[in-house]
């Protein structure tokens, strides 16, 4: 809706939507996130001391970074 621009900015989507604009930022945070941080999502293979709430706060822009704050060494999540 942002990119075809039905609304104008993300509070005013979050409005549309009739959810609280935090809520919006931070699941729009998740956007951001390395390929194989999503597919552990989706995939209910994140480590255990990971919430989806906790990657959605603040994630780094590098994924390298994103892995390290999680406490994944390497390139990708290993299954």
């Amino acid at each position: 809706m942002l990119e075809s621009g039905e609304t104008k900015s993300i509070t005013e989507l979050a409005a549309r939507e009739e959810i609280d604009n935090s809520y919006m930022f931070r699941m729009l945070n998740l956007t951001t996130l390395a390929p194989d941080i999503v597919a552990a999502i989706l995939d209910e293979t994140l480590p255990q001391h990971v919430t989806v709430h906790e990657l959605a706060i603040s994630p780094p822009l590098l994924w390298k970074e994103q892995r390290a704050r999680i406490g994944v060494v390497g390139e990708e999540l290993q299954d």
